[in-house]
């Protein structure tokens, strides 16, 4: 397989077509927002792509019966270097998977991930119940400089791998937060925007969980999202009973679950 310039990266959309809500960093890196790298098959025409992202996460996408590329994605798989200390090869067909699956993607185990589709109308209707004020001892904050600094060096290191600056996470990025003494408990925020959708990932800390900030900050998250034109997006693990619970909550559809061979040190 070959690497692609940036500016031919776009060239694999049509490769995307049906699955773009579900691999939104490859779009985030086709649109040059976030670091990653684009590898198609070799020869002029393109039937095959794999893309990577400096978060971790990556997709094939295209034409699954080309033996040579699948073996020069498995060799990258299993190159060490390639990766931080967490990689997840997403595959969302039935063919990928069984190709995927003729060889050995090394310290991986396949996993299941739930993929949703936001409803605009559904959240409208449903949204109200989360607004409730805060408790005195919770304060909100919107995404700025500050605390983008503090989330990215001090809460989630994992943001200084997908979002290279805390600037840039302020100019492309969707955040908001609740700290309790000035320490975050909190947080909903964007690892990944592109092709006009925004990626949602909920942290709070166990000891303030089951108390409506998770759901009071996706509805804010979302309502950023639909004011900037962006269409808000959900993936989690299939297990994860309390995530699949609140995207339905808050407006998303399920519309299926794909394989996913995951790694985590």
């Amino acid at each position: 397989m070959r690497e692609l310039a940036p500016d031919e990266n776009s060239t694999i959309l049509p490769l995307l077509e049906t699955i773009r809500n579900k691999a939104v960093f490859a779009l985030s890196v086709i649109d040059g927002i976030q670091q990653g790298s684009v590898y198609v098959n070799e020869g002029n025409r393109i039937t095959s792509a794999f893309i990577t992202s400096s978060g971790g996460f990556y997709s094939v996408a295209g034409d699954e019966t080309n033996d040579a590329f699948a073996q020069d994605v498995i060799q990258y798989m299993n190159d060490e270097s390639n990766h931080p200390d967490f990689f997840a090869l997403g595959v969302y067909t039935q063919a990928w998977e069984n190709k995927i699956n003729d060889y050995r993607i090394q310290h991986s185990q396949k996993i299941s991930r739930s993929y949703y589709r936001f409803n605009q109308d559904r959240f409208i209707k449903s949204y109200g119940e989360f607004d409730k004020k805060l408790e005195k001892l919770f304060e909100y904050y919107p995404l700025d400089l500050d605390i983008a600094t503090k989330y990215r060096e001090h809460f989630y290191p994992y943001y200084k791998l997908v979002w290279p600056s805390a600037e840039k996470f302020c100019a492309h990025g969707i955040g908001h937060f609740i700290m309790k003494h000035e320490e975050l408990i909190s947080v909903c925020t964007s690892p990944y925007v592109g092709g006009g959708y925004a990626e949602i990932d909920i942290i709070t800390v166990e000891e303030f969980q089951r108390q409506g900030l998770a759901s009071k900050l996706g509805v804010l998250f979302i309502q950023d999202c639909l004011s900037q034109n962006l269409i808000p997006n959900w993936s989690c693990h299939t297990d994860n009973g309390a995530s699949n619970k609140l995207a339905q909550r808050l407006g998303f559809e399920k519309i299926g679950e794909h394989s996913m061979y995951w790694y985590h040190a």
